[in-house]
């Protein structure tokens, strides 16, 4: 019997793709939150608001296109 589940990749499978793009809506909205919106501007709140952007907007696409995202090549994260 040939199983599906070996056969998929992982960052193909459904559930995956769901919440890596919902987390990656996530990280989207707290970026763009921490850009405008939070305390006077300065350049590291501009710098990691524009990382959150950048991770969350490339693991929502990531999701959608079924192929890996940047953070989940780096490996496991301690």
């Amino acid at each position: 019997m040939n199983n599906r589940r070996e056969d998929t990749a992982f960052h193909a499978r459904p559930t995956y793709r769901i919440i890596s793009g919902a987390f990656g809506l996530l990280l989207a909205g707290v970026g763009v939150y921490a850009l405008f919106f939070v305390g006077p501007p300065d350049a590291l709140r501009g710098l990691v608001g524009a990382a959150f952007v950048l991770l969350g907007g490339n693991m929502f696409l990531a999701a959608c296109r079924a192929k890996e995202s940047w953070l989940s090549r780096i490996g496991p994260l301690p």
